[in-house]
């Protein structure tokens, strides 16, 4: 079976979820699996000039972006020119596709158009990747759909779905993230999603840099600037960029604090790591804050924090309502289906 997952550059949770249902595919084996950027495939002089426009509006204008993304929430359709059907057809064509996954909105809206304007009977999934959606996820061409929780299946069956087209998976991560391990000593690990926005941070290191009992672990993504000025600073405390290998600091740390990305937050309730949440500014993330309260995981800041060393410290030293945390988590994963993407067909 040839299996194409689609997926997008609009922050780096699409990608990490498509690569994540590509390993678990191929380990169940009998699969040819690829990934690719579809935005990047059907605009190839255009796709560069797409992401930075994300980036500026999650970066600087997220009220902006907010009031975007609930306008294009309403629309289940995206505009499918004739070039457009064409190179889908040929990708499908050349490449002899039998399934194709999608993990981001746009993308399904593509395919499903694609199989309205040619009459395709391609099969397509959908895999959704936050707690809280809008109808933009739900399109005629998704033959099944493998949501967060139960909250999002009870979403999907109100707006017309049948239940037995929804499989709760939770969202898809590395199957690393599930081996626990402890050092003895206090992890906290700090992360500002791909763009490395974490408020007060230099201040709040300061501090937490005078406490030999905590040790620190800190993202920065794709933040260049603030790693350069952070780098080599402090003793007590690792400053890390880009790392692809998220889960060998999550499954020793004790609390993670971080942005509500839906990825993130999977990552965290796989390795059973409490979650201490920067106030949310993006709709889907609130979405995902609200649950991680309802579901007692962690605690958000939902107001605007100058510095965030305090609640850490809070934290990591209240170890009975950590170790709660970490119990819901856990009852949070029964939750789950065992999850088979291509088991029905072949």
């Amino acid at each position: 079976m040839n299996v194409l997952i689609l997926a997008g550059k609009f922050g780096f949770g699409h990608m990490s979820a498509a690569y994540s249902i590509k390993d678990k595919i191929i380990k169940e084996g009998n699969c040819d699996v690829e990934v690719i950027d579809l935005i990047e495939y059907l605009f190839p002089k255009l796709n560069k000039i797409i992401y930075c426009l994300f980036d500026f509006l999650v970066g600087k204008c997220s009220h902006l972006y907010n009031f975007l993304n609930k306008y294009a929430s309403k629309s289940t359709s995206a505009p499918l020119k004739k070039v457009n059907v064409k190179k889908i057809e040929r990708l499908i064509k050349e490449k002899n596709i039998d399934l194709i996954i999608s993990v981001l909105p746009i993308c399904s809206q593509y395919i499903s158009a694609f199989k309205k304007t040619t009459g395709s009977k391609i099969i397509m999934y959908t895999v959704i990747t936050d707690v809280d959606v809008h109808r933009e996820w739900l399109n005629s061409g998704t033959s099944k759909y493998f949501v967060s929780s139960n909250e999002t299946k009870e979403f999907l069956m109100y707006n017309g779905i049948n239940n037995k087209d929804i499989c709760v998976s939770g969202i898809p991560v590395k199957s690393e993230f599930c081996d626990k391990s402890s050092l003895g000593k206090t992890e906290v690990l700090i992360m500002g999603g791909g763009l490395g926005l974490i408020p007060g941070i230099s201040n709040s290191l300061d501090v937490l840099e005078k406490y030999d009992n905590i040790h620190v672990n800190v993202i920065l993504g794709y933040n260049k600037k603030l790693y350069n000025k952070l780098y080599m600073k402090y003793k007590n405390i690792n400053i890390i960029g880009f790392t692809d290998k998220v889960y060998e600091y999550m499954n020793k740390a004790t609390l993670i604090v971080t942005k509500a990305g839906g990825i993130t937050m999977s990552e965290a309730i796989r390795s059973e790591t409490p979650i201490l949440c920067l106030k949310p500014f993006l709709a889907q993330e609130v979405g995902n804050a609200l649950y991680i309260e309802r579901k007692g995981i962690g605690k958000v800041l939902w107001k605007n924090k100058k510095y965030i060393h305090s609640d850490i410290i809070e934290m990591v030293e209240a170890k009975e309502k950590i170790n709660v945390m970490k119990n819901n988590m856990r009852n949070v994963k029964l939750e789950f289906e065992n999850v088979s993407y291509t088991g029905e067909l072949l």
